[in-house]
């Protein structure tokens, strides 16, 4: 039985950062079941859930990564995954949270929060600055039952008005037919 693995890689982003990974995976005989990398800051981070051969163990795994990251000064976390029959697809719809307006300390947490507290599962988020005062910000998220969306709306939206932001709520469906610039994309993602 291949051993899975959840693995967290940050450095500096420079040329061939990319490429040296995937080598390194490749090397291990790793199979990347699912991938993210970004850029902020000039760090590169990429997270990865992979399998790998039984005979591969986290240490083997994480000691190649590091030594193939050397140059970029890479820094490596790596858990093992559950097995596939505990992973439980999140239950209900998939919205998209869209943000935009007057950035302030603390902002990001109050709609953290407020979703949380209507047990809505955050999957995704991708935030910028838009300018030293404002930013976007556009979430993936899964609402356990359809039916709260309205009162949901109407809370973000109120949170919205006092804090300056603009604040729209759309079922996948409808945000994938608008015409909003998105960091996120459902064309790849698990259970689509």
């Amino acid at each position: 039985m291949p051993h899975r693995f959840f693995i967290t890689m940050t450095s500096q982003n420079r040329p061939g950062v990319l490429a040296a990974v995937t080598t390194a995976m490749a090397e291990l005989g790793g199979d990347m079941k699912y991938a993210t990398q970004t850029v902020v800051h000039g760090l590169f981070t990429m997270t990865v859930a992979a399998e790998f051969p039984p005979h591969r163990n986290w240490e083997v795994i994480r000691d190649h990564l590091l030594n193939v990251g050397r140059a970029y000064e890479m820094e490596v976390l790596i858990r093992s995954m559950p097995p596939e029959e505990l992973l439980k697809a999140p239950s209900g719809e998939r919205f998209f949270l869209s943000i935009t307006g007057k950035d302030a300390p603390g902002v990001v947490r109050a709609i953290c929060a407020l979703l949380a507290q209507e047990l809505v599962d955050i999957q995704r988020m991708y935030a910028v600055p838009d300018s030293p005062e404002s930013f976007s910000l556009v979430m993936q998220i899964n609402i356990p039952d359809q039916s709260q969306s309205d009162n949901l709306t109407k809370e973000l939206e109120s949170f919205g008005a006092i804090n300056g932001l603009d604040i729209i709520l759309q079922h996948e469906e409808q945000y994938n037919i608008t015409e909003f610039p998105r960091e996120i994309t459902t064309e790849f993602l698990p259970g689509t």
